[in-house]
C-alpha cells in the first residue's frame, strides 16, 4: 500500500505498534529505505535529537539547488557540487556514529544527496558538458530527497516555510531555465506492507517447531 509522505502520521494512529508484521519503505525518488519499523516510524514522527538545522544546511542555503541561471559556466557550478557532496559525507558520519534507529532513515537519503552532486560533477567534467542540463537532473536527482526534509514534522516552522518557498521557487526555475519538466519531478512516499504469513506461522508452528 503507497501512502503520502504526510498523510502516514494519521495512519499510524490506527495501527497497533505492538502488532508484528507491518513494514514501512520510504521511496524517494533513487533512493528507498527498506524494513523500517513501526517503532522507528514513531521515533522518526517524535524524533527530540533530530537536527533542525540539517534543512537549511542541505538546502536553504545551498544556491546551486534553487537560484536561477547564475551558473551559467561549470566552473561556476562544481565548487558548490563539491562542497555540498562533502558535508553530506561528514553528516552521515556523525549520524553513523550517534547509531540511533531513526539515523539509519537519514543515512541514505543524505547519501542519495551526495550521489546526486557526484553525478553532477562528473557529468560537469566534460567540456562538452550543457551546464543547465546537468543542473537541472541534479536538481530533479536531488528533489524528493529534500522534499522529505522540508515536511519532517520536528522542523522549527521558520525553517519549514522558508525552506518551502526556495522548493516552489526552484520547481519554477527548473521547468522554465533548466529543461525540467513537471512530470519528472516525484514525491517521496512510504510503502506499507504487512506480512501476514509471518503471523500465522508464529500463532501456527509447523510439526518440526512443536
Amino acid at each position: 500500500m503507497r501512502i503520502a509522505l504526510n498523510e502516514i502520521w494519521n495512519f499510524l494512529k490506527m495501527v497497533n505498534s505492538k502488532e508484528e508484521g507491518w513494514s514501512y519503505a520510504l521511496c524517494a525518488g533513487a533512493v528507498r529505505v527498506d524494513d523500517i519499523t513501526t517503532e522507528t516510524m514513531l521515533a522518526l514522527k517524535d524524533d527530540k535529537a533530530y537536527d533542525t538545522e540539517l534543512l537549511p544546511s542541505i538546502f536553504t542555503f545551498r544556491e546551486i539547488l534553487w537560484q536561477p541561471d547564475v551558473f551559467t559556466e561549470a566552473g561556476m557550478s562544481v565548487p558548490s557540487l563539491r562542497i555540498l557532496h562533502q558535508f553530506c559525507k561528514e553528516a552521515c558520519a556523525e549520524l553513523e556514529e550517534a547509531n540511533q534507529p531513526v539515523n539509519h532513515i537519514y543515512i541514505p537519503l543524505i547519501k542519495g544527496v551526495a550521489k546526486c552532486c557526484a553525478k553532477a560533477v562528473k557529468a560537469l567534467d566534460n567540456d562538452k558538458a550543457d551546464v543547465k542540463k546537468v543542473l537541472g537532473d541534479f536538481r530533479t536527482c536531488a528533489f524528493p530527497i529534500i522534499k522529505f526534509f522540508i515536511y519532517h514534522p520536528q522542523n522549527r516552522h521558520d525553517y519549514f516555510q522558508d525552506a518551502q518557498n526556495r522548493l516552489n521557487y526552484a520547481v519554477k526555475i527548473m521547468l522554465t531555465q533548466f529543461y525540467g519538466r513537471y512530470t519528472e519531478l516525484k514525491d517521496p512516499y512510504w510503502k506499507i506492507s504487512f506480512r501476514k504469513s509471518e503471523i500465522k506461522s508464529k500463532a501456527n508452528p509447523s510439526k518440526e517447531e512443536q
